[in-house]
């Protein structure tokens, strides 16, 4: 066991031998300038308050063959990370920046998992699980790099790293993976330059703030990219929690890795896109996946396969408010008792087989709309028809009551920043 106080800097990598336990004392920052090394076989656990614990900042190294570790994770000559737990504080993981021979960003470690050879296929991550805190990890910048959380990049005509057996049970999380060219996963597998993306594994998310955004053919959550070959597979579980995950080029908000196939006078190539398998259970789910890609044709799902995939997808939404690129539907009968801010341009329907219950609160938002069956529906005693238009009056009505309460199959909601059309 380990504790910090105060303010502390180590400018030497922190090596972790066997079992670890390390205590971040409120309101200590304990800075690794050259990360912590957690490799195969070895553990970390991280132990703070989740309000106004100690700070942790981590960011990863390089050497001089081009390899970057992991800002928590592999080092630059072992590459798989082992098994890492954080149970609270602020922790900041940075994967480390190995420049090409012009001095301009080239290989970039993983934020919190594997790290990124030249040379070698990506580490895969250990067992990574997240019980509280706030968490921001980003992978080293560069034109291929490895995953915000999870695998590493691979080197040239290498395999991204596996992001495999990472859970997500609480805490704020940030993942992002910063690759230019071919990237890895916010949260899965780690980029393959010219070789095969990582897979993105058992990844699950029972419940906190989780936002993940992939880099270049990366899946926001699940497969990493992989440029000339195939993009890495993505299975994930979310049971609960809020999670906005946001695919790079061509890939899926959660799911597979982005593909594409083009072909001119002058060359031609193609990646095979990631398949997903993607289970939802409960929480709210806003997924995206880019539009504007750089090979028309081949978007990826916000849910789901890759651009240019050959499995096939499998998708179930049992239960939760799931958004994709913007349209959101309310999936099995949804209990909602927080809040939730509903982007401007979003909308959100109720289908006639779900309800939404609870005392929760939904603002701004573009549409809602729900599918009403006969048995659902009560009309006003004095609403009456007599040959005239009345739609003018209904849409009156039923706007003064979004702002006094309506009530859809024995339930009130307040609802703001919506409109009747």
């Amino acid at each position: 066991w380990y504790a910090v106080s105060g303010t502390v800097t180590i400018d030497q990598p922190i090596t972790v031998s066997g079992d670890v336990s390390l205590i971040l004392t409120d309101g200590c920052t304990l800075t690794a300038a050259k990360g912590i090394v957690v490799t195969d076989g070895n553990s970390l656990t991280i132990y703070a308050q989740s309000k106004n614990g100690g700070t942790l900042n981590a960011t990863g190294m390089t050497d001089d063959s081009g390899n970057a570790s992991a800002g928590i994770g592999g080092s630059t000559s072992s590459v798989d990370s082992g098994s890492i737990t954080i149970h609270g504080g602020i922790i900041n993981a940075t994967g480390g920046v190995a420049n090409n021979n012009f001095g301009n960003p080239n290989y970039g470690g993983a934020g919190i998992g594997g790290s990124t050879t030249s040379s070698g296929n990506g580490g895969n991550s250990g067992t990574i699980e997240i019980y509280g805190g706030t968490i921001t990890a980003n992978s080293g910048e560069g034109s291929s790099t490895g995953a915000g959380i999870g695998g590493g990049g691979g080197g040239n005509g290498k395999n991204g790293g596996d992001g495999s057996g990472i859970t997500i049970y609480g805490g704020n999380v940030t993942a992002a993976s910063h690759g230019t060219q071919s990237g890895g996963a916010g949260i899965g597998g780690g980029e393959g330059d010219i070789g095969d993306g990582g897979a993105g594994n058992n990844i699950q998310i029972n419940g906190g703030m989780v936002h993940a955004t992939g880099g270049y053919l990366g899946a926001g959550i699940g497969g990493g990219g992989g440029t000339g070959r195939k993009s890495g597979d993505g299975t994930v579980t979310i049971s609960g929690g809020t999670v906005t995950a946001v695919g790079g080029s061509c890939a899926a908000g959660i799911g597979g890795g982005g593909g594409y196939q083009y072909s001119n006078q002058w060359a031609s190539d193609s990646t095979t896109g990631g398949t997903g398998s993607v289970t939802i259970t409960g929480g709210i789910v806003d997924a995206s996946s880019p539009t504007d890609v750089d090979w028309e044709g081949y978007e990826g799902a916000p849910i789901g396969n890759g651009g240019n995939a050959s499995g096939t997808a499998t998708v179930n939404k049992t239960t939760g408010i799931v958004f994709e690129n913007g349209a959101g539907t309310v999936c099995g009968n949804v209990t909602f008792d927080g809040s939730y801010p509903v982007p401007a341009d979003y909308t959100l329907n109720i289908p006639a087989n779900a309800s939404l219950s609870g005392s929760g609160t939904l603002t701004g938002g573009g549409t809602f709309t729900a599918d009403l069956s006969e048995d659902m529906v009560s009309v006003p005693t004095d609403l009456y028809y007599n040959g005239q238009d009345r739609s003018n009056d209904i849409k009156t009505r039923l706007s003064d009551g979004l702002t006094q309460g309506i009530a859809i199959c024995g339930q009130t909601f307040t609802v703001s920043g919506w409109t009747v059309a």
